[in-house]
């Protein structure tokens, strides 16, 4: 944390977009570190919760005590205009095996999730897909990203190595795709949860997906907004020795082909 806090301050970033996963335990005072560890930085930041934040009953709770102070609304999903830009930032929740959809993970999540996600499913509930909808039709003018934990299309072949670990997409993606079809100002989706980095483009929109800071490859992505275009690139830590230390042997793949570490999105 300490060389990750010297980088972005020598960055300067206007802001961080944390796409879920914050904390990797289910107690209150895991997320009440975690946002210690985060305003430490000193560097506004945006984040939003994956299937390890969101998991028990208790834990939006949590995630609003820790974050509330500091979130453009009172929720755990939520929207934001940064120059001309607007985000959006969405909380699914997980399917349950009797087929509903439910705020809180089943409990064989909660057994296994540490060791696989095979079998684990999440998706939009119909609330926010009328929200996002909603938000999208009444500013149809402003240039538009999406953010959510789970990616909204599924990972690429490239990727399906016999050794890599696919923790699945957004249930709902295709269904989310189709809505977002019908509004040319959405132009990104930038999403987590994976473990690698993939850039995927469906129509106008162009899929970020970003691995696990704590983990090889150990980097982030470093987005610069222009007037007609963003363009995104992928950056580690100044100190290598991070990426070293937690490469598997033959996994160095995850860090994405050249096309995944950097594009151009076209805001016009």
């Amino acid at each position: 944390m300490v060389c990750l806090s010297a980088d972005l301050k020598a960055l300067k970033p206007d802001f961080m977009l944390i796409t879920g996963d914050v904390v990797s335990v289910q107690t209150r005072e895991a997320m009440l570190s975690a946002r210690t560890v985060l305003d430490s930085i000193g560097i506004p930041y945006y984040p939003m919760g994956g299937n390890h934040d969101f998991v028990l009953p208790e834990s939006r709770t949590w995630f609003l005590e820790a974050f509330g102070g500091i979130l453009p609304e009172p929720r755990s999903y939520y929207t934001f205009t940064h120059k001309n830009l607007r985000f959006c930032a969405m909380d699914p929740w997980w399917r349950w095996p009797d087929g509903s959809l439910r705020a809180e993970a089943p409990r064989l999540a909660i057994d296994s999730m540490d060791e696989s996600l095979k079998g684990l499913y999440w998706a939009l509930p119909e609330e926010q897909m009328l929200w996002l909808e909603g938000v999208l039709s009444r500013n149809q003018a402003t240039p538009t990203a999406i953010a959510i934990h789970y990616p909204a299309v599924p990972t690429p072949g490239r990727l399906q190595k016999p050794d890599f670990h696919d923790g699945g997409m957004l249930e709902n993606g295709p269904e989310l795709m189709g809505m977002l079809a019908k509004y040319r100002q959405v132009r990104a989706v930038f999403a987590g949860h994976t473990h690698a980095n993939f850039i995927e483009r469906d129509g106008l929109v162009t899929h970020v997906t970003t691995g696990g800071l704590p983990e090889f490859p150990v980097e982030y992505r470093v987005v610069e907004v222009y007037e007609d275009r963003m363009e995104v690139k992928t950056c580690g830590l100044s100190d290598p020795s991070f990426a070293q230390r937690s490469l598997i042997p033959g996994h160095g793949y995850t860090s994405g082909a050249p096309a995944d570490r950097a594009t151009v999105i076209p805001l016009r």
